[in-house]
């Protein structure tokens, strides 16, 4: 299995999402973050990079760290996560975690964490 190794995160001037290569570089003491995509250098939002986990959901979404989806039970959701080794849903108010790859075909992306947090809730 191919994966693209790619990024989302909302841009510094207008927070629309883009997506590509991200770049963070440092100069004078001040962090600089950038989304790097068809020859274009966009200053993003360090706090809303999210890494492409690889796997789509059940309507062909691209899933990323700090999405917001459910199962089909529209009062449990679950945040993508990093967690040790690979991307994971963490379920909201909750400790519990389910499998991504595992439950694919039921995962619906609803939002994400930077645009949405009321779906946390």
């Amino acid at each position: 299995m191919n994966i693209e190794i790619k990024f989302r995160a909302q841009r510094t001037d207008t927070k629309e999402f883009v997506y590509g290569y991200y770049h963070e570089v440092e100069a004078e003491g001040v962090g600089y973050s950038y989304i790097f995509w068809q020859g274009n250098t966009i200053p993003v939002r360090a706090d809303s990079v999210g890494q492409f986990t690889g796997l789509l959901d059940k309507n062909g979404k691209e899933i990323y760290e700090g999405d917001i989806y459910h199962m089909g039970d529209n009062t449990i959701t679950y945040t993508v996560v990093w967690n040790d080794s690979g991307f994971i849903g963490k379920q909201n108010g909750s400790s519990s975690y389910a499998g991504l790859e595992y439950w694919m075909d039921r995962i619906e992306i609803i939002g994400n964490v930077y645009e949405n947090k009321k779906l946390i809730n």
